[in-house]
């Protein structure tokens, strides 16, 4: 058998491939007992056709179509492995000649990650504090959680909250139906489209106004976009929000035993505050610097994984409910082809910088321990409570363990990544980080495989 290797863009490898006469005279042997038993030939039982008879009913190209469904897949794999080669999909075939016979074979293959001179990046973390508007806001939060409301006579005004319905319609067609419509009226938000919010102030209880708005350019429902809307308003209950004062009482009202005093619940709200800024700040800088990482590596992936990729943001978005995704296209007016492909380029950055924490992994020669694993699972199954046993078991399984690995490599990578900007490894030298193939399942998610062929293949006219 002749194989050819060349290696084109994108992470891909064309095998151009000739098998030899007596391979495929093996193979038309087979051919002939396949074909011999399912053939219908007057005068003979199934099976017991002579082989001159059975190449008279089918002819030569016949036969030899018959022996290539199983000779190309098995020459395809065997080129595979003399090639050394990790296909992570299935490949193109493309028949070129019956005899002798020679195809060729387009496949994806690993992606290729050089992070050349990484540990030189530095980047400044952010400084982040929490202020005292910040507080403020959500302190006000809170006390919204307790407001009490109360029916007003008067019209409208900003945070009261109103009970009625709000239809819209462009050119007759209705696109927005709310007959039991309740909302507060909060300056600055954004109600559907603008404008719409700012209709509501003034108006009182039992009243009922149509207004015209200019729907943007960029609207959801395509066909609606930039055309003018007719909105019809009304307002069958107007309730003024009445918060709780800032006092001792309130603190308790929220939890007695932990805030006796307001003063206590400031503090502790501060508190959790700046956790989470600082938790959040370090978040957004770890993606900072794998950003920055990704800037002067060199990356070379397959079309494949973004596709696989697109695949996952679209089941998760979706609650892996395909209907669900369907009606979400019908309501925002776009084919399915053109929503992929709008999520495409965010799809290859998550794939470009799961594959350099990847080979960050490698180059760190990051490791996570058993314990490690372990600690992790009983951490997901504790707030499970009853259904924690069931939980565990799935978390426990080899499949399970390997994801969690997995996941708390990628954490080690991103808390790798931000303390090499942060130069805390200035004075020490990394594995050897060398131009290396990546396991591919970083952004596939799934363990890698040697692709085995499944394909249809295109045959010469």
């Amino acid at each position: 058998m002749k194989v050819t290797l060349e290696r084109l863009p994108e992470s891909r490898v064309q095998l151009d491939i000739e098998v030899d006469k007596e391979r495929l005279d093996r193979s038309l042997d087979e051919a002939y007992k396949r074909l011999a038993r399912k053939a219908r030939i007057p005068g003979f039982r199934p099976g017991k056709a002579p082989r001159s008879i059975i190449e008279r009913h089918y002819g030569r190209e016949g036969m030899i179509r018959e022996a290539i469904e199983d000779l190309v897949p098995r020459a395809y794999n065997e080129a595979l492995e003399a090639e050394d080669i990790e296909a992570i999909d299935q490949p193109h075939l493309e028949i070129l000649q019956l005899e002798p016979v020679q195809f060729k074979a387009t496949v994806a293959v690993r992606p290729t990650i050089e992070l050349n001179d990484y540990r030189s990046v530095r980047l400044d973390p952010p400084h982040m504090e929490v202020t005292d508007e910040m507080l403020a806001e959500q302190l006000l939060a809170i006390r919204k959680r307790y407001a009490t409301q109360s029916p007003v006579e008067r019209p409208a005004q900003w945070n009261d909250i109103i009970t009625g319905s709000v239809l819209g319609e462009v050119d007759g067609e209705e696109f927005v139906k709310d007959e039991d419509a309740e909302f507060q009226l909060v300056e600055g938000r954004r109600m559907l489209v603008d404008g719409l919010g700012e209709a509501f102030p003034g108006m009182g209880k039992g009243e009922e106004k149509t207004i015209e708005i200019p729907l943007p350019d960029d609207f959801p429902v395509e066909r609606f976009a930039g055309k003018a809307a007719k909105f019809t308003l009304s307002v069958r209950e107007v309730k003024e929000e009445i918060l709780p004062e800032e006092d001792d009482d309130f603190a308790q009202q929220v939890n007695a035993d932990d805030f006796p005093t307001f003063e206590a619940l400031r503090t502790r709200l501060r508190d959790n505050m700046d956790d989470a800024l600082k938790k959040d700040a370090e978040i957004h800088y770890q993606q900072d610097v794998v950003d920055r990482i990704l800037e002067g590596a060199t990356v070379e992936f397959p079309r494949v994984l973004v596709d696989r990729e697109i695949d996952r943001m679209i089941s998760e978005s979706s609650g892996y409910d395909r209907q669900a995704y369907v009606n979400h296209l019908a309501r925002i007016g776009r084919s399915e082809s053109e929503y992929r492909e709008g999520l495409r380029p965010e799809a290859e950055r998550h794939v470009q910088r799961s594959l350099v924490l990847s080979r960050l992994v490698e180059a760190e020669d990051l490791k996570v321990s058993a314990e490690a694993i372990d600690a992790e699972i009983e951490s997901l199954v504790a707030p499970a409570g009853m259904d924690g046993d069931r939980l565990r078991e799935l978390f426990a399984s080899p499949e399970g363990r390997t994801r969690i690995e997995r996941s708390l490599l990628t954490q080690l990578a991103l808390a790798r990544a931000a303390a090499i900007a942060r130069g805390e490894f200035a004075g020490e030298t990394p594995a050897e980080a060398t131009p290396e193939a990546v396991d591919e399942t970083s952004a596939a998610g799934a363990p890698a495989k040697k692709k085995r062929v499944r394909a249809k293949k295109e045959e010469p006219a």
